[in-house]
C-alpha cells in the first residue's frame, strides 16, 4: 500500500488515546496519523473512504423485536448479536505502552474482544477493561489507594485536604502527607488527582504494549457485542387482471440498542441465529458512547449479493451505512422484482399443530372443535428463477397490497431458492366454512377407531372458488382417510387436505371419515 500522507479524522474521533512517553510505568500511546494512498482515477479520494476499508459489522438475525418494540437498557447479555472487526493504527514508544480504547457498545462482549498486533516486534502483552461507574459513590471507590482533593468547610472557613484515599462510604479516610490520618464526614466536592485513575465514560478497553522500536504499529481489532439485530421487510404488491402476479420488494430493518453507534461501516447482514451461552449476570452499564467506523467505497450495484457464510446467508451490503445508537434503520436488500408468477388460493382448518400423543386417543371428545370457521386468504408462489424470484429470502413481514388496498400481513421463515411460499393475507369475507363431527366409534378388540366429520364451504361471490380444507388427524399417527366425497391428499404426517370447489353463489358439502389404527401392546 502506498505511503499515506494525512491525519484520518475518523479515527482521531473513533479510539481516544493520550500521549505515549517512556518511564518504569507505561504511558498512553497517541494515534499514528493515517496517511490515505493518493487516489487512482475513478476512485473516491475521501480521507474517510480511503482509511477504514476493513473496518466492518456483521449482524445477526434474530431479536428483532425484543430491540425494536421494547429495548432494553444497553447491558451484557442483551438480544441481539454482532461482530465488529475495526483496524487501528497507533504511533508507539520503544518500551512499554499503554493504550485505551473508549467509545465502546455497553452491551460489549467482553470476554471475546481481541487485539492483535499487525505489525513485527509490537506485541500486546495485558488486556484490561473498565466498566464505568453507575454513580458516585463508586467512583469513590475506585479511587481506593490514590490522590485525591477533599474540599469542605471548617471552622466556618473553606479548607482543602490533600491526600491518599484510604476508604469511602459515610465518611473518607484520607492518608495526608505530614503523617496524619483524617476523616472527613461532611464535604462539598471530591477530585480525583491521578490521571490513571479517571473513570471512564463508558466501557473502556486498555492494552498493554510492548515495543521493540519506536514507530508506527497496525493493530487488528475484533470482539462481539449484543444489542443489534434485523429481520427482513418485503411489500408485495398483486397486479391487476386474471393473471396472478406480483411485485416484490426486499428490505432489511436494523435495529442498533448497543449504547453507540457505528458511522460508515462496511455492513453485512446475516440470516441466521448462531448458538450462544448467556452470561448469568449481565452488569448494567448507565453511560452512552459513540463509535465511529468505516467502509468499502460503494461497489455499482446498490443492493446486497447474497452468498453463503458457514450454515447461513451472508447479505453484503455495498457501500457505507452509519447506524445511529437506539436507531431503527431501512436498508435495501436487492433491487424491487416484478411479474413474479403466483396463485392465489384460499384454505381452511387447522395448519399449525403437528403435536403426535405418545399413544392412541380415545376420549369421544378429542379434536372434535366444531362450528364456524375462518377461511384464510393466501397468495402461493414458487422460489425459482423461473417464476422470476429465485433468491434466498432472509425471514421477516411481508406486507401484501392488492393494487392500493391493503390485504394484510404475513410472516415469511428463511426461504432458501427452490421452497415454495404461502402467504397468509387475510380473511376472505364472502367465503364461509363450518365444521360438524358426525360420530366416532371405538373398537378396542380390532385395536381401531374410526371419526367422521362434515364441512360446509360457502360462496356468496359472483365466481366460483376453491377452497383448499386442512384437516388435523390429531388421535394417532397411524391413519388413513377411508371414504372421503372429495379425493384427499397427505399434507404431512398429521394433516389431511382436500381441494373443494364452490360454486359462485352455492355452497359445497365435504364428508370424510378418518380411521386410526395401532399395534398390539399398545393402549389407548
Amino acid at each position: 500500500m502506498p505511503p499515506m500522507t494525512r491525519t484520518l479524522p475518523l479515527l482521531m474521533l473513533a479510539f481516544t488515546v493520550a500521549a505515549c512517553t517512556r518511564d518504569k510505568s507505561p504511558e498512553p500511546a497517541t494515534p499514528a496519523p493515517a496517511k490515505p494512498a493518493k487516489a487512482q482515477a475513478g476512485e473516491q479520494a475521501d480521507d474517510t473512504a480511503q482509511a477504514a476499508a476493513s473496518n466492518m459489522l456483521t449482524i445477526y438475525s434474530g431479536d428483532y423485536d425484543s430491540l425494536a418494540l421494547q429495548p432494553p437498557a444497553p447491558a451484557p447479555g442483551m438480544p441481539g448479536f454482532a461482530l465488529v472487526e475495526a483496524r487501528l493504527r497507533y504511533s508507539l514508544q520503544a518500551g512499554a505502552n499503554a493504550i485505551t480504547l473508549d467509545r465502546l457498545p455497553h452491551a460489549l462482549d467482553v470476554a471475546s474482544v481481541t487485539l492483535r498486533s499487525e505489525t513485527a516486534g509490537a506485541t500486546p502483552q495485558g488486556q484490561r477493561f473498565l466498566s464505568p461507574p453507575r454513580d458516585a459513590g463508586s467512583v469513590l471507590a475506585t479511587a481506593v489507594g490514590h490522590r485525591i482533593a477533599v474540599e469542605h468547610t471548617s471552622g466556618g472557613a473553606r479548607q482543602v485536604d490533600n491526600g491518599i484515599l484510604v476508604a469511602s462510604g459515610d465518611a473518607l479516610t484520607l492518608a495526608l502527607p505530614d503523617g496524619r490520618t483524617k476523616i472527613i464526614r461532611d464535604y462539598d466536592n471530591v477530585s480525583l488527582l491521578d490521571p490513571d485513575q479517571q473513570p471512564a465514560a463508558g466501557p473502556q478497553m486498555r492494552w498493554q504494549v510492548q515495543a521493540r522500536q519506536a514507530g508506527i504499529a497496525d493493530f487488528a481489532l475484533a470482539y462481539a457485542t449484543g444489542g443489534l439485530a434485523w429481520r427482513a421487510e418485503y411489500l408485495a404488491r398483486l397486479a391487476p387482471g386474471s393473471e396472478c402476479k406480483l411485485s416484490l420488494d426486499g428490505s432489511a430493518m436494523v435495529a442498533n440498542r448497543s449504547g453507540t453507534g457505528f458511522r460508515n461501516v462496511a455492513l453485512t447482514l446475516v440470516a441466521g441465529e448462531p448458538n450462544r451461552v448467556q452470561p448469568e449476570r449481565p452488569v448494567v452499564f448507565d453511560a452512552v458512547a459513540e463509535q465511529a467506523m468505516a467502509a468499502p467505497a460503494p461497489p455499482p450495484s446498490p443492493y446486497a449479493t447474497p452468498r453463503r457464510s458457514g450454515e447461513y446467508h451472508a447479505y453484503p451490503i455495498p457501500g457505507r451505512t452509519t447506524l445511529d445508537d437506539a436507531s431503527l434503520e431501512r436498508v435495501p436488500l436487492f433491487a424491487p422484482l416484478a411479474a413474479i408468477a403466483c396463485e392465489r388460493g384460499y384454505e381452511t382448518g387447522s395448519t399449525g399443530d403437528t403435536w403426535v400423543p405418545p399413544q392412541p386417543i380415545a376420549s369421544p371428545g378429542f379434536g372434535g372443535t366444531t362450528g364456524p370457521q375462518p377461511v384464510r386468504a393466501t397468495v402461493n408462489l414458487a422460489n425459482t428463477k423461473a417464476s422470476g424470484l429465485g433468491r434466498p429470502l432472509p425471514a421477516g413481514r411481508v406486507r401484501a397490497f392488492d393494487g392500493g388496498d391493503f390485504l394484510g400481513e404475513s410472516q415469511l421463515g428463511h426461504t432458501p431458492e427452490g421452497q415454495d411460499i404461502r402467504l397468509e393475507v387475510g380473511t376472505a369475507f364472502d367465503l364461509t366454512a363450518e365444521r360438524e363431527r358426525n360420530s366416532f366409534q371405538l373398537d378396542r378388540a380390532g385395536r381401531q377407531m374410526t371419526e367422521s366429520f362434515t364441512i360446509t364451504l360457502r360462496n356468496a361471490r359472483d365466481d366460483a372458488a376453491t377452497i383448499t380444507v386442512v384437516e388435523p388427524m390429531s388421535r394417532w399417527s397411524d391413519w388413513t382417510i377411508s371414504s372421503s366425497s372429495v379425493p384427499p391428499a397427505k399434507r404431512d404426517a398429521q394433516h389431511a387436505e382436500f381441494e373443494v370447489e364452490v360454486p359462485a353463489g352455492g355452497e359445497t358439502v365435504l364428508t370424510y371419515v378418518v380411521r386410526y389404527r395401532w399395534p398390539a401392546g399398545v393402549r389407548p
